[in-house]
């Protein structure tokens, strides 16, 4: 996903700049959209001339599928540092779920940058969510090796527990529907049905 073409900068200055660029960037995509942003529009909004850009940016494209890349990285990263300590895979997945809806609170045009790649390139989308799925697998797996988790297809069940985080993820961000303040009453809901089902 990563566009190394970029000019990774090792300055204090030039990564200040490179930083000034990159949040013009996530502001105006959330705003506005991929297309309805331009090079200019970021670089107005970043005050840096075009040409500086284009000392860390090949294009517009290389910058986005760079900050979709640290979406994903910083997801990740949020979520394993909350789910280390946890001992069983049930703890895991309460943890991780709670970690990634005060992250989407925090960084709420992450949905918009995401979600906007299936229009950008499917491809971008297809590999951002099937990168998530085989991480995801593992665990399942090594839950299911060690009696924790019951002999299910691992990945599928990797895309409902991500289907239903990021829903909930939505919920609570856009404030959909009512009660979007209790996370942990949302989280206790959400472990009640992945622990005991739904249906009688």
């Amino acid at each position: 996903m990563q566009d190394h073409s970029i000019e990774t900068p090792t300055t204090r200055n030039a990564k200040n700049t490179f930083e000034v660029i990159e949040k013009a960037a996530i502001k105006l995509f959330y705003k506005r959209g991929y297309h309805g942003t331009t090079v200019k529009d970021i670089t107005a909004e970043a005050g840096v001339a075009a040409g500086t850009f284009y000392l860390y940016f090949p294009s517009k494209i290389a910058l986005y599928k760079h900050i979709l890349s640290n979406f994903s990285h910083n997801i990740r990263k949020h979520i394993a540092e909350q789910v280390r300590s946890k001992d069983t895979r049930i703890e895991k997945e309460r943890a991780g779920i709670k970690a990634f809806i005060y992250y989407a609170q925090k960084n709420p045009e992450m949905y918009n940058i995401i979600w906007e790649s299936l229009y950008i390139d499917r491809a971008l989308f297809k590999d951002y969510y099937e990168s998530f799925a085989v991480r995801y697998v593992n665990g399942l797996e090594a839950a299911k090796q060690n009696g924790e988790m019951r002999p299910l297809d691992s990945e599928v069940v990797s895309f409902i527990l991500m289907g239903i985080t990021n829903f909930i993820g939505l919920k609570v961000v856009f404030d959909l529907g009512e009660n979007n303040t209790d996370v942990d009453h949302i989280v206790d809901v959400i472990m009640e049905v992945i622990k005991h089902g739904l249906f009688k």
